[in-house]
């Protein structure tokens, strides 16, 4: 009844299919957050379409594990080198 009252758009968030609209958070949609208290508390109006939480969990933790150790960056990921001119004109500047 608000919607077609009204003539300005109406977003539902949890409010049902009379709405002009929806809504979702999309870390709840995706599924990104997989610490367990998020794991069961997803809103009841929340369809999940994707479980990311895990795959992002592991990559997060594969990157910091290669930090950590050393493995990443790397030469592979590092492929910008000053030249000589640049070099001394940055060491220039921090005499200065």
């Amino acid at each position: 009844a608000i919607t077609e009252t009204l003539e300005i758009p109406t977003i539902g968030i949890g409010a049902g299919g009379g709405t002009s609209g929806q809504v979702l958070v999309f870390h709840d949609m995706l599924g990104m957050l997989s610490h367990p208290h998020h794991e069961q508390f997803v809103p009841k109006f929340c369809k999940r379409y994707a479980q990311v939480g895990l795959a992002i969990q592991q990559g997060l933790q594969e990157f910091k594990n290669d930090v950590e150790s050393g493995i990443f960056p790397g030469e592979e990921y590092s492929p910008y080198v000053m030249t000589e001119k640049e070099r001394a004109a940055f060491d220039a500047l921090l005499k200065k």
